[in-house]
Formats: C-alpha cells, sequence, structure tokens
C-alpha cells in the first residue's frame, strides 16, 4: 500500500517504544491501514508509542510520516483518531524534556501535510486537525493563519468552536506579527451567535487562554450552558458519552460544565498543586466555579445537575470556604431522583464535618435517610448509595451503620472490598470497608464475632488482621484467630494487630518467637521484624527485637520497616542511638523523617530531630505537599511548642483556605483535617492553637 511505502525498510529492532523494542510497530500500523479492525490496532498503538505520555519516543518519530499520510486518506476509516494521536505526540514534545532527536525534523515535515487537511471533505477530519494542531505552539505563527483562513468558508458549528479553541490555545507561541490580530478577532467573536450561540462562550475561553489578564464572563458561559448545547457533542475538547455511561457520568450538557469548570480553573494563575503536580486555581477561580455548580445543581435537566454536582464535588476537593454556600444545595441533592446526583452529594455529606449550621445530628439523620438506596455506584461491582451513608455514619460512630456493615461482612468475598487504595480523583466511590471497619473500634463487641468468622479466609485475612490491629485491646477476643495467620501471608497484619492487643495476647507469645516461615519477600522482610516488634508488645521482652535490628539501619530497604520498631522502642534502644544520628542527614525524603523520629524517641534530643522536621512544615505551608511531610508534621507534634518562625508557617495551614492534601478524593478531607490538628497541636497559646473546625 502506497501509504505504508518504506516502511519494512527501517529497523524498527532498533527503536523503542514504552514496552521495549518496536519491532510490532509495522504490523499495527499496517493493521491501522489494512486490518480489520484499525480502531483496536490504533489503541495498541497509542499504548506503545504514547502510552501515558512523559517522552517522545524513537518509535513515535518513525512512525508519524505514516500516521501523517493515513490521517489524509480518505481510504482510512479512523482518521480522527489517527490525528488524535498525532497531537498527544505533539503535545508531549512540548511538555517533556525525554524527546527522541530526529522528532523535530520529523515534525517539521509532517505540519505542511497535514496543513492541507483545514478544508477536508471529511468534518471530523477538521474538528480533529483543529485539535490537533492546536498542541504546536511552537509552530503557531503558521497554524493559526490556516485555520482562521478556513474560517469564512466553515459552515459546521463544531468545526468552527475547534477553530476558536485552538486559536486561543495557540496564542502563547505566536509572535507580533499574529497576536494582535488574532485577539482582535477572538474579542468580536465574544459578540458571535453561531453554532446556536455556541462560538461566544468558546471565544471567551479562547480568550482566557490567550490573555491571562482576561477573565472569561462567567454570566455568559453559563446562559450559553442553558442553551441548546448539542454542538458540543462534536467538539473534541468536550465530546461525548457511550449511552450506556451517560447514567454515571453524564451527557454533553454535564460533560460542558466540567469542562467549562476546568477552564475556569486552568485559565486563572494559581498556586502549586498538590505534590507541586499542577496549578491549583486562586480563590477567584473557585468562587466563579462554586457560583457554576450552584447554578445547575438544581436545574431541571437531569444532565445538567449531573454536571453540577460533579463540579461541586471538585471545588470541595481543593477548597473549604465554599462548603458553607454549597451545603444546602448537597442537601437537596441527596434525595435528587437521578441516582449520580444522589451519590455525589451523599458522599460530600459524610465526608464534610459537621458544623453548627443546622441542629446536633441532622447530618447524622440525612446519612441515615439514605442506608436503603440501593442505586448502584458504577456499571460494575456491587457498591450502592446506602455504602456512602454507612461510611458517613462511621466517621461519626453513629450505630445505625451497623446493621448494613454485617450484612457486607457476611457476604461474598468479592463484597468485602478491604483493600487500603488511593482515591484519587474524587469518585462516587466510597472507602474499602477495612477503612470503615477501622474507625468502629468502640462497637468492636458487635463487629468482632462477623470479623472473626472470616479471619481465616487468605482473601480477606489481611484486611481484616489491619482492622483488628487499629482496634488494638479492643480485638483481644480474636488472639486465637490471629495466631494461625502468623504462619500465613498474613503474618505482618496478623503480627500488627497482636502487637497493637498488648499483653492481653500473651498466649501468642510462642508463635511469634517460632521461627518465620518463608512466604512472599514483602511479607519475609517485614516479618522479620514485625514479630519481634510484637513479642515485645505482648510480652514486655524487648532483646529478640534490639537483636534483630542490629544491622538493618543502613539497608535501604530495611531502613524504613526498622526505624518505625525503633521509634517505638524509645530509650530501650538507647545501644542502636549512635547508628540512627547519621540518618538524620540523609537526604532521601522519607529515611532522614523517619531516623529524627526515631532518634528523638531514643535519646529525647529534641532540637536534633527539629532540625530535620521543622523545613517540611515550611514546605506544606508553601503548599509543597508529599506524604512524608504529614509524617514528619505527626512527629513534629511530639516535640513541643513551635518557635515563632514555627508557630507563623503553622498559622499560615491553619488561616488558608486550600484543602491541603497528596491524594485525591475522600482522602483529601481527611488529610487536611489531620494536619489542621497537628498545626493547632504546634500553637500552644490558647489563642492560637485553635480547633480550626472544618467543613
Amino acid at each position: 500500500m502506497t501509504l505504508l511505502r518504506g516502511l519494512d525498510d527501517i529497523d524498527w529492532t532498533a527503536l523503542e517504544h514504552a514496552y521495549g523494542p518496536a519491532d510490532d510497530v509495522p504490523g499495527l500500523l499496517r493493521g491501522i491501514a489494512e486490518g480489520p479492525d484499525p480502531g483496536r490496532d490504533l489503541n495498541r498503538l497509542d499504548v506503545k508509542i504514547f502510552h501515558q505520555g512523559g517522552f517522545v519516543c524513537s518509535a513515535a518519530t518513525a512512525a508519524l510520516p505514516y500516521l501523517t499520510a493515513m490521517a489524509a486518506s480518505p481510504a482510512i476509516a479512523v482518521r480522527p483518531g489517527v490525528l488524535e494521536l498525532i497531537g498527544s505526540l505533539v503535545g508531549e514534545a512540548n511538555l517533556v524534556r525525554s524527546v527522541d532527536a530526529g522528532w523535530p525534523d520529523a515534525w517539521a515535515a509532517a505540519l505542511p501535510r497535514l496543513l492541507t487537511l483545514v478544508g477536508d471533505p471529511d468534518v471530523a477530519v477538521r474538528r480533529g486537525l483543529a485539535k490537533a494542531l492546536s498542541e504546536a505552539t511552537g509552530d503557531a505563527d503558521v497554524i493559526v493563519p490556516a485555520l482562521r483562513g478556513r474560517w469564512p468558508g466553515e459552515d459546521d458549528g463544531a468545526a468552527r468552536i475547534c477553530i476558536v479553541l485552538a486559536a486561543g490555545r495557540l496564542a502563547e507561541g505566536c509572535t507580533a506579527e499574529v497576536l494582535p490580530e488574532t485577539l482582535g478577532w477572538l474579542r468580536d467573536l465574544r459578540h458571535d451567535d453561531g453554532a446556536g450561540g455556541q462560538v461566544a462562550p468558546a471565544a471567551e475561553i479562547a480568550l482566557a487562554e490567550a490573555v491571562g489578564a482576561h477573565r472569561p464572563d462567567l454570566g455568559a458561559l453559563m446562559a450559553a450552558a442553558r442553551g441548546d448545547v448539542a454542538v458540543w457533542r462534536d467538539v473534541p475538547w468536550v465530546g461525548d458519552t457511550p449511552p450506556e455511561l451517560v447514567e454515571f457520568y453524564g451527557g454533553v450538557a454535564a460533560r460542558l460544565l466540567g469542562w467549562i469548570s476546568f477552564r475556569l480553573a486552568a485559565t486563572s494563575p494559581g498556586e502549586s498543586g498538590a505534590g507541586g503536580a499542577g496549578p491549583i486555581a486562586p480563590a477567584g477561580a473557585a468562587e466563579a466555579r462554586t457560583d457554576l455548580a450552584a447554578a445547575f445543581i438544581g436545574a431541571p435537566d437531569a444532565d445538567r445537575r449531573r454536571g453540577a454536582v460533579r463540579i461541586a464535588a471538585d471545588v470541595l476537593v481543593h477548597w473549604r470556604s465554599p462548603a458553607r454556600r454549597l451545603l444546602p444545595d448537597l442537601v437537596r441533592a441527596s434525595a435528587d431522583a437521578v441516582p449520580v446526583v444522589r451519590a455525589y452529594a451523599t458522599h460530600l455529606l459524610a465526608v464534610l464535618d459537621d458544623d453548627d449550621t443546622g441542629p446536633p445530628g441532622t447530618r447524622s439523620d440525612l446519612l441515615a435517610a439514605r442506608l436503603d438506596d440501593d442505586a448502584r455506584l458504577s456499571r460494575h461491582g456491587n457498591r450502592r448509595i446506602a455504602d456512602l451513608a454507612v461510611w458517613g455514619l462511621a466517621r461519626r460512630r453513629d450505630p445505625r451503620c451497623l446493621p448494613r456493615l454485617l450484612d457486607r461482612l457476611g457476604g461474598a468475598p468479592s463484597d468485602i472490598d478491604v483493600t487500603t487504595g488511593s482515591s484519587s480523583p474524587f469518585s462516587t466511590s466510597p472507602p474499602s470497608i477495612r477503612h470503615v471497619l477501622a474507625l468502629l473500634g468502640g462497637h468492636a463487641d458487635v463487629l468482632l464475632p462477623a470479623i472473626r468468622a472470616r479471619l481465616g479466609e487468605p482473601a480477606l485475612a489481611r484486611g481484616l488482621a489491619g482492622v483488628l490491629a487499629e482496634w488494638g485491646p479492643a480485638a483481644a477476643p480474636a488472639v486465637p484467630d490471629l495466631i494461625p495467620l502468623l504462619r500465613t501471608d498474613a503474618v505482618v497484619e496478623a503480627a500488627e494487630a497482636l502487637g497493637a492487643i498488648g499483653p492481653a495476647a500473651i498466649d501468642a507469645a510462642p508463635a511469634l518467637a517460632a521461627p518465620l516461615e518463608p512466604g512472599d519477600d514483602w511479607a519475609a522482610r517485614n516479618g522479620r521484624v514485625v514479630l519481634p516488634w510484637a513479642f515485645w508488645k505482648v510480652t514486655g521482652d524487648p532483646e529478640p527485637l534490639l537483636a534483630t535490628v542490629e544491622g538493618r539501619f543502613e539497608d535501604p530497604g530495611d531502613a524504613p520497616i526498622v526505624l518505625a520498631r525503633v521509634a517505638d522502642l524509645g530509650p530501650l534502644a538507647a545501644v542502636h542511638a549512635a547508628r540512627l544520628r547519621p540518618l538524620l542527614d540523609v537526604r532521601e525524603d522519607w529515611t532522614g523523617v523517619r531516623a529524627a523520629h526515631a532518634y528523638h524517641r531514643v535519646t529525647g534530643d529534641t532540637e536534633a530531630a527539629a532540625c530535620m522536621l521543622w523545613p517540611e512544615l515550611h514546605e506544606l505551608a508553601d503548599g509543597r505537599y508529599l506524604p512524608m511531610r504529614w509524617a514528619a508534621m505527626r512527629y513534629l507534634a511530639e516535640l513541643g511548642p513551635a518557635t515563632a518562625g514555627q508557630a507563623a508557617a503553622a498559622r499560615r495551614l491553619l488561616d488558608s483556605d486550600r484543602r491541603h492534601h497528596w491524594d485525591g478524593g475522600w482522602r483529601a478531607f481527611d488529610e487536611d483535617r489531620e494536619l489542621r490538628a497537628l498545626a493547632s497541636r504546634l500553637l500552644t497559646d490558647p489563642e492560637e492553637s485553635v480547633t480550626n473546625r472544618g467543613v
């Protein structure tokens, strides 16, 4: 086939993609051009040469001429998808350092051919082309005039919107020869009534992206979103949802609202995001997005309500103050006729702290009203809105959650999620049952029989033993059930549970002292330390643990395990103080933080530990979030009151409206609460150590 001429002349085995040698790329290119399922082969090629981004590989450079030829050929069935892949590669080449040396020349050769497609007879190609070319900011002076040249003859509303959005995206790369005219054109289009009135809001967004000082007219955006938005279904920036997924993710109206919200945040200069991983828009954008959510969360149209409640969730993950504005809407939405609206609202009511805006118990009663709500949270799995209500009640230690939890514990193993996974981004999925049960040690008398009945099941043992470790002495009746787990892959969790139970687990001492039976590598490495730690907690004899940690401090694999247990020993581990001190100077994040904690516990030397830990407080106050910095704050809270400079950083944490978090979803709320509580502990002045009751 002419499109693939020369394909076999390339030594593909010498090239690489995300999974190694690229010898499979020719077959995938042939599949796109000639195969029975070109969409499948295009998806596979995407996974190989783009994957999740972060690089532009040599195989992408070699494939680009063939992708360009296929994008230009009417014989190819998946031309818009090919253009999408090209756009992904072009965008990545502008963002990352790891770009194949041949890519710039390959792209320079491809661009002229792609520009010939601006007037292609296939409207889907014209739409996809504008989106793909919008990533090529380095060639903006060539691309923008070509796209604008198509404007007078473009009769498709979606394609016109694509041209507008692409021009806004490319403006940052335009020089003085092209930029002024482009900006004037975008300003004029804010009053254009084309595409059913949807060109104007597109121009508002495009101009805001082109000019940082321009803030989109929120009223105009809302008015457009209330109108006929069907055209956005064919705009790649927004798109549509497969019919079977609309119930859970929303259709074009919900997607448009979500995209507008995203653009409101992205076009507002902001601070570094969680972990420094991206911008978090300032309070002005948060206010605008809150207004957007509030405007549509009670809309007559179900799809707009779906979009609005998702915006509310995203705003509340990042900011605290909008909760009071949105809470009445969420209360109403928790009884909405649309399941996904109820789900998001119930989730937010569950995770937000109770406050004084209503009578005591009001929030719990709202959650209890959803205990019989069996609407599914997704197409797959068996999680229900009722599970969100159970979790919210468990957070409040409300016993009304117990019957449903007992039902879950008696169900099939697949229905008992005992993982500890992340929750990012915000979704309707509740925490695992392990997390929920861990909150309920005060109700161990009710829950323990059901947990003990399932402890022997390999699929559940590790997670349920982890729950008992959180409960501590309240789990003492389960000691006979935990002892056999010491000879399984659940050895670490079982030992931690026995250690947390303490002297009441004395019957486990012989099993804890027995040689560790081989298991998986993780269990073996951790078990060698955790077993003698549990033995000490149960018997009071630290000698086996002291002997075990000897010589393990310098091993990068063992150090994290050892340091936590040595910290527990405190002065009993004084013999190891000299080995701990050099580790405070290790710049690898976790090692230095853990070593500082252990060293303080062992020696009582507050000054040395503080020198290592205090800088992490300042990093947090500046919005640079890493998981180990939460640990550093826990350890700092043990050291005593902050100095004046450190107190100022703690106050900045408390005064900020940002929700401090590293993870996403429901964990963001937990992390913010914990960090604020710890910062408050550092301020010992009663007027400074405020409760900072959360929303």
